[in-house]
């Protein structure tokens, strides 16, 4: 068992949330292109002081795509403690871990401008029928919104992680769909290999 650990002081780490956001029904996801780097992208951003992860990456997607998501709940395995309520017999940190929730599916790290990026990821859902509203974007981004279907989102997105994160959500959603949310699901694990941030490599550029 590895011991290892690392200390990040709060100048040198930021915390991003990020979301996989699907329309079921028309089994697209939501990415967003960036039209100076042509890269396609997860939609995700910093989180505000005092702002839940969770909050932030609905924020995130909503100004970076028009498109108002909410989360998803899957029915995925978590290592989060349940948190039962005093009194009812239950233990906070009960094994059964296959339930519907809306925590975090995914982590991914990076090192961006000197500092230490820790990404959370949640499942969310929107409509792709509608149309998204405008000028919702900070400034400095120039972002287009475009929902592809399940499959091509692995052709269209750029990074790798970003890939094994939208296909371990889409994966998970589409059987609770398909099963009508009868039969809990337990996806098999993401296929990265997460390194210490000493072993990522040193870009030219500034990833987003």
């Amino acid at each position: 068992m590895s011991n290892a650990r690392s200390i990040h002081l709060s100048t040198s780490f930021v915390l991003s949330s990020g979301t996989v956001t699907l329309d079921l029904h028309q089994r697209k996801v939501l990415v967003i292109r960036c039209r100076n780097s042509n890269e396609v992208l997860l939609p995700k951003g910093r989180k505000n002081e005092g702002e839940t992860l969770e909050a932030a990456a609905i924020r995130e997607t909503y100004e970076e795509t028009g498109y108002q998501a909410a989360l998803l709940p899957l029915t995925v395995a978590t290592l989060a403690t349940r948190g039962e309520p005093i009194g009812s017999g239950l233990s906070s940190d009960t094994a059964d871990t296959l339930h519907a929730h809306t925590e975090p599916v995914a982590v991914t790290q990076r090192s961006s401008g000197g500092a230490h990026k820790i990404i959370f990821w949640f499942a969310a859902t929107a409509d792709s029928t509608i149309v998204p509203d405008a000028d919702t974007q900070q400034e400095g981004e120039d972002f287009e919104a475009l929902w592809v279907s399940f499959q091509e989102s692995q052709d269209k997105l750029t990074f790798d992680d970003d890939k094994a994160v939208a296909q371990y959500v889409i994966d998970a959603a589409s059987s609770a769909h398909r099963d009508n949310a009868s039969q809990a699901i337990q996806p098999g694990p993401l296929s990265l290999s997460f390194m210490s941030i000493d072993d990522l490599p040193q870009t030219t550029s500034t990833p987003y």
